[in-house]
């Protein structure tokens, strides 16, 4: 009798310790070019052998697997139970049901179990804010001075913020460029005196002219442009 009570007390064991996945946020609203980071808990005795992530673009179709790389990256912290993922740049194509799967190990059965999250609906909307304004309007300098524009920025897409000149009855003229990226663009057409820098965390651009000359009388633009991926 001792020995049929122990087996059975074995064979109900899954029964006893369930697991679980929770999941969030259920659901998030992105506009293009922005971050997402979806997390997942496993909750159970046993081990968190893999975090795997799949997608649904539509109710009934095939869930596609997500292999981390590129714009999504999936992290694994097997002591501490948990996953995530991360999709970077996003476009409107990312518009889907995402779904989180814990892959553990029950002994008994000696193959891997599965247990699905809830669910993250995710909805992609396209960009449509950007926009520069320039301040202040009209500066004064002596020459020999140096004097400082600035150029503010909105936006979540990577854009080329490109300066100019333009000065009365010529065509405007090209200074140079930065990437909103923070990348640096060693490409110059405006001398050894005028400079810009882009801080892409306060999403402003500062043209800066020193040693100012006559000829620096003029009116200057910034134009913003989306950037085409290389």
């Amino acid at each position: 009798m001792g020995i049929l009570l122990v087996f059975t007390v074995c064979a109900y064991l899954p029964r006893f310790f369930s697991q679980s996945v929770t999941q969030s946020p259920a659901a998030e609203t992105r506009k293009e070019c922005q971050s997402l980071t979806i997390n997942c808990v496993f909750s159970g005795v046993y081990e968190l052998q893999n975090g795997h992530f799949f997608r649904q673009t539509q109710t009934g179709t095939e869930r596609e697997r997500i292999s981390s790389g590129g714009r999504f990256i999936v992290l694994v912290n097997k002591a501490e139970k948990t996953f995530s993922l991360e999709i970077r740049d996003m476009r409107i194509e990312d518009t889907a049901t995402y779904y989180c799967k814990a892959q553990h190990w029950y002994y008994a059965h000696g193959t891997p179990q599965f247990t699905d999250g809830s669910g993250t609906v995710v909805t992609v909307s396209a960009e449509s804010s950007s926009s520069v304004s320039q301040t202040p309007s009209l500066q004064t300098r002596a020459a020999g001075d140096t004097i400082t524009l600035t150029c503010e920025y909105q936006g979540f897409c990577q854009h080329t913020l490109d300066w100019y000149r333009h000065s009365p009855g010529q065509s405007p003229k090209y200074l140079l460029k930065g990437y909103t990226s923070g990348e640096e663009n060693k490409e110059n057409a405006a001398g050894a005196r005028i400079s810009a820098f882009i801080d892409p965390v306060e999403k402003i651009s500062r043209l800066k002219i020193s040693k100012l000359q006559l000829s620096d009388s003029t009116v200057y633009y910034c134009a913003l442009s989306r950037r085409t991926a290389q």
